[in-house]
């Protein structure tokens, strides 16, 4: 049983970083018919996906976008920056740059922690190190969550402009983002932890009282019993 509560408990934090970099936690809401038609535009295959798409809407275009991304999708996204497009990306972020440092930093700080859980799993005798590095983990999950209501706020009422994002032909078809926020799927992450806590919780408790005995004296605990 010991062996199955470590691999479980590994696998499950080493589990939140294909999920903070993969999962659609990100969800905007744009409000452009330019930026629709021209999405639209670009997944179709041909006249007749068009067609389907307008029919799908009553003949009409939506006048926004709604789309979830992830950081992957981020990342990939200003990836494609060099030249004179950094400093449209150094401009767009003017006014929320400090914010999104700390984003990356809790974020790479989010990675380590589920890195050192997944350790502390397998190698710690005492295992109620993997409940504190966990604890620690939610912290830094609602954290996050903080730190982008700082980055979403100044989006939203137009104090940052998107539109230097693109090159500035393009600038002028951008609409406003009315909605920027994190997804549902984003508190998985948290969710984990807390599983791998109560995965913790309820293997002390199960063990055997010989073992819990043993326990306490390998860990040079006094034993009361």
């Amino acid at each position: 049983m010991k062996y199955v509560y470590k691999i479980v408990a590994a696998l499950g934090a080493l589990s939140i970083v294909p999920v903070l970099f993969f999962t659609k936690i990100f969800y905007y809401d744009m409000a452009s018919f330019a930026v629709q038609l021209l999405a639209y535009l670009s997944q179709m295959s041909g006249s007749s996906k068009l067609t389907d798409i307008l029919a799908e809407n009553g003949g009409n275009v939506p006048t926004g976008i709604a789309d979830t991304a992830s950081f992957y999708d981020l990342i990939d996204l200003l990836s494609g920056f060099s030249g004179e497009s950094e400093a449209s990306l150094a401009d767009a972020l003017t006014g929320i740059y400090t914010p999104v440092v700390l984003f990356a930093v809790v974020s790479a700080m989010l990675v380590i922690c589920a890195i050192v859980t997944a350790a502390l799993a397998i190698v710690a005798k005492n295992n109620r190190k993997v409940i504190y590095s966990s604890i620690v983990g939610i912290g830094l999950s609602f954290m996050l969550s903080c730190i982008f209501k700082d980055i979403a706020a100044p989006v939203i009422d137009g104090t940052v402009n998107l539109g230097t994002l693109l090159d500035n032909v393009w600038a002028g078809l951008i609409g406003s983002i009315e909605n920027i926020a994190l997804s549902t799927n984003f508190w998985f992450i948290p969710a984990i932890f807390g599983g791998i806590i109560l995965w913790t919780v309820l293997y002390n408790y199960t063990l055997p009282e010989k073992e819990k005995r043993e326990r306490k004296l390998m860990l040079g605990e006094a034993d009361d019993q």
